[in-house]
């Protein structure tokens, strides 16, 4: 027995001897493997927007988006307009960027929210606006969304090790550059997640309400857009948000009740008397509600394929492919995430001017110049703070 054991003895020390080795292998592929995972992470922390690339890609982002809907060019609405985006922007938490504030000439009911405060209302949406306050709650919703950086945080998130890697490339005009404004514009179009409209919708509220617009501005405005939605139209993609929307509202009403954001101002006689825009008759018909994407003139299979040949068009200039590019924000197929663009929009208002029409679209941003003293007046003759 003792001979046994002493043999067993001995090939267990062995086979111990081999396992350990092994373990000791895997062991060092393992560290190395961390290692490299939290050199990867740090690269992607390491690279940020700075404010002045912010501005650029907001730019950029915006652009894409005038050339589809083209601009209203129409200086007194968009100084009004301009005045309210103002007041909110003071008590945004960035106030020193350079807000624009820009009227869509579409009768599409939508907002769009590019970085470095670049702010997109629809003619559409400011037809169906009843009040000062509710444009005012949804421009600050807009801003939240600047404000809080959904758009970087997204792209840093999807496509920070890229960026990260080709930084030095990242330059205005470059391949680059260009592929990232494309994939983050038709990400704007399609509408931010479900989490980041929460976020916009609480924190724009309370923006609103700081500045002394009544609170109830926004829940308001996405009631509207319930009411916009016609009961055929249930099936349809652009319209499968419309319980999403009740359940932001009640969260809004909820926040309301419980922080006592119910005092301020509605100013619906200013509203009315500085924005005379007619509701368009409500439809589902046409190349307005392809989607929540907004493009004018195509269907949606028609835009997919336009997609869809620009980026075979862009693929190899440079060592950056858009197929690294593809969802950058992981909202999932378009259809699904056109429920709330920008301020919870997205609800088609009759055809859409300019492209299906044969027209040609004005993008350019009507600039408008506001002093200290004529925003002051404007915020003292309306009772705000």
């Amino acid at each position: 027995m003792k001979p046994t054991r002493s043999i067993t003895l001995v090939v267990l020390v062995v086979l111990l001897g081999a396992v350990t080795a092994d373990a000791q292998f895997s062991l060092n592929k393992l560290k190395k493997a961390v290692d490299t995972a939290i050199d990867v992470a740090e690269t992607v922390d390491d690279f940020t927007f700075s404010e002045a690339e912010e501005i650029e890609l907001g730019l950029a982002i915006s652009h894409r988006i005038r050339a589809r809907y083209g601009v209203t060019q129409d200086a007194e609405v968009t100084r009004y307009m301009s005045l309210v985006g103002a007041t909110v922007a003071q008590k945004s938490g960035r106030p020193t960027i350079p807000w624009h504030w820009i009227v869509l000439d579409s009768n599409v009911v939508n907002a769009f929210a590019a970085p470095g405060g670049y702010v997109h209302v629809t003619r559409g949406a400011l037809a169906v606006i009843d009040s000062e306050a509710e444009l005012a709650g949804v421009l600050a919703h807009e801003a939240a969304h600047i404000t809080r950086k959904h758009t970087l945080k997204a792209l840093q998130k999807s496509m920070g090790m890229e960026l990260a890697q080709d930084q030095a490339s990242f330059g205005v005009g470059s391949a680059l550059f260009e592929a990232v404004a494309d994939q983050a514009a038709k990400a704007v179009l399609a509408g931010f997640g479900q989490s980041e409209e929460l976020e916009a919708d609480k924190v724009g509220m309370e923006i609103a309400a700081r500045v002394g617009y009544r609170a109830a501005g926004l829940t308001n405005f996405l009631e509207t857009l319930n009411g916009l939605t016609p009961s055929s139209a249930s099936s349809s993609a652009l319209f499968r948000s419309h319980p999403e929307t009740d359940e932001r509202i009640k969260k809004l009403n909820k926040t309301i009740e419980k922080i006592h954001l119910d005092s301020g101002v509605w100013l619906a006689e200013r509203y009315a008397a500085s924005v005379a825009y007619d509701a368009a008759v409500a439809s589902t018909g046409g190349s307005a509600v392809a989607g929540g994407r907004g493009v004018a003139g195509s269907t949606e299979a028609e835009a997919t394929a336009e997609d869809e040949a620009t980026e075979g068009d862009k693929e190899g200039k440079g060592k950056f492919s858009l197929a690294r590019l593809a969802d950058p924000f992981s909202m999932g197929a378009e259809e699904e995430s056109a429920e709330v663009t920008g301020a919870g929009a997205g609800r088609a208002m009759g055809e859409e001017a300019g492209e299906d029409e044969g027209g040609v679209q004005n993008t350019a941003i009507v600039e408008i110049e506001l002093s200290p003293e004529e925003l002051a007046a404007f915020q003292q003759e309306g009772g705000l703070k």
